[in-house]
């Protein structure tokens, strides 16, 4: 969810100087796009799944579950919901290097900063934009709400996409307008409805992506030479967090800055630099290791890797939410030796990466389980030192495994939706509020949808395949049309 749009890298073709020797291109990392565009389809499934009590905890947050569904954060453990988040997070991570080196070995340090800050200050107008024009949030007529928030989308396309075939002028221009209308719509419910605006009232998981663009881009274009220093600055955000509640400590100003500017910054967020940081040491080795040329067949069963990798995910998620911590620390050992032995003799460069990649993924992993016990077991929601870190560890190997399934299947429909649902993720993000569920009310189908739920409840997961399916078909067409939103 850099941001949900600096998530993606440039694509732009590089244009080689006069006389310089023509070399193709490395390919495009599409391990990271399906890992993110699972994540970004995650968000959205989980978050139009029927709340209901005959389903089974794992299928929400571990301390959001049945019967009741109240938030209990004394419960320990993690289900696969827990994951989406800081799986988008780690893939933000992989992007800065991807998306900033090439500039930053050209000199162009201030371009860099002055996008960073950009994005940021992108993000956080559509954080408050999102939550103030989703229909759901509207005081007007229930139609009028609905063509709202269907206008607000549109309005994005002009706000957050490049269009360089009509010039420089032109593009701002369509840019100014998209802005234009917001402010009209957000004034005419100011005033002609009982809607009020409050710069508090914000989508936090898109006021937490853009604090991690801003402060994990910095942190990653100082630390791009130096990968123990860059780990380091986790240290002392470990050190901040635990003694920011002595009374009078210097520690404690820095976490309570000011508290008029909470509602778009506050220390706490950079807590998920343990995930965004981690998500950069793969960006990093994708430049070193990544080749355009191809290569012949290595010596590592990409099937047996591929098992040991998803084993990781079931494992972990099936251990620590049963609490059989001590069961999931011995598999995970095991699949440890198992797959560090099978990358011990790598003789593609491929092969190469993959053998780093898993061994930070068993570092990370070892870490968080490590943490495990600490604050009462390993919980999403307050987020603990285990949870940062495992789900870092977990997101190495997911993206492994990610890489292998698009290396076989990127040409499939299914798996090829997955990916571009991942290169365009702002458009999944909002398609739901802003798009699906608005059509799906004034076509009066969504009441069709409901009548199902109402007549048996497990058929309450109709609705939830048929939104999830018509985001990532509406996110896929985007990406094929070349309908990117950036910031």
């Amino acid at each position: 969810m850099a941001t949900l749009a600096a998530a993606v890298p440039d694509t732009k073709p590089h244009t080689p100087s006069p006389g310089a020797e023509k070399q193709p291109a490395p390919a495009r990392a599409l391990g990271i796009d399906a890992l993110r565009g699972l994540a970004i389809i995650g968000m959205v499934f989980s978050g139009v799944f029927p709340h209901e009590a005959p389903w089974p905890g794992w299928m929400f947050h571990a301390q959001v579950g049945p019967p009741d569904f109240a938030y209990t954060p004394a419960v320990p453990g993690i289900t696969w919901v827990d994951l989406v988040f800081p799986f988008f997070l780690f893939t933000m991570g992989a992007a800065f290097p991807l998306a900033m080196r090439k500039k930053l070995e050209q000199g162009q340090w201030s371009e860099v900063i002055l996008n960073v800050f950009k994005r940021g200050a992108l993000l956080l107008f559509f954080a408050l934009v999102i939550r103030h024009l989703n229909w759901f949030g509207l005081q007007g007529a229930a139609w009028v709400d609905q063509l709202t928030s269907l206008l607000t989308f549109g309005c994005f396309f002009l706000v957050f996409m490049r269009f360089p075939k009509l010039g420089s002028g032109k593009a701002t221009g369509l840019k100014v307008l998209g802005f234009m209308v917001i402010a009209a719509l957000l004034g005419a419910h100011l005033a002609f409805t009982d809607f009020t605006f409050d710069k508090s009232r914000n989508d936090i998981i898109i006021v937490v992506l853009a604090n991690m663009a801003v402060f994990g881009s910095i942190i990653w274009m100082l630390t791009r030479h130096n990968l123990l220093l860059r780990m380091g600055t986790l240290a002392f955000f470990a050190a901040i967090r635990l003694t920011h509640d002595i009374e009078g400590s210097w520690t404690s100003a820095i976490w309570d800055f000011h508290p008029s500017v909470s509602w778009m910054y506050q220390f706490m967020f950079l807590k998920y630099l343990c995930i965004v940081l981690p998500g950069s040491v793969l960006g990093d080795l994708l430049l070193k290791y990544r080749s355009a040329a191809t290569e012949q067949k290595g010596s590592v069963s990409r099937g047996v890797l591929s098992l040991i990798c998803f084993s990781f995910l079931v494992v972990n998620l099936y251990g620590l939410y049963t609490r059989q911590v001590e069961l999931t620390l011995a598999l995970d050992a095991v699949l440890s030796g198992a797959g560090l032995w099978l990358l011990r003799k790598p003789v593609i460069r491929q092969e190469e990466l993959f053998q780093k990649l898993f061994g930070w993924g068993v570092f990370f992993l070892a870490l968080g389980l490590t943490f495990e016990p600490y604050e009462g077991g390993i919980k999403k929601d307050p987020s603990s030192y285990s949870f940062w870190f495992l789900t870092s560890g977990l997101a190495f190997f997911a993206y492994i495994l990610c890489e292998l399934v698009s290396q076989r299947f990127s040409r499939h429909l299914f798996w090829k939706s997955i990916i571009q649902s991942g290169q365009n993720p702002m458009v999944a993000y909002v398609a739901t509020a802003f798009l699906v569920s608005p059509l799906l009310a004034l076509t009066h189908l969504n009441g069709g949808l409901e009548s199902l739920r109402e007549a048996n409840v497990y058929l309450g997961v109709v609705k939830t395949f048929v939104i999830t399916g018509a985001v990532v078909a509406v996110t896929a067409f985007t990406t094929r049309k070349g309908w990117f939103w950036r910031t």
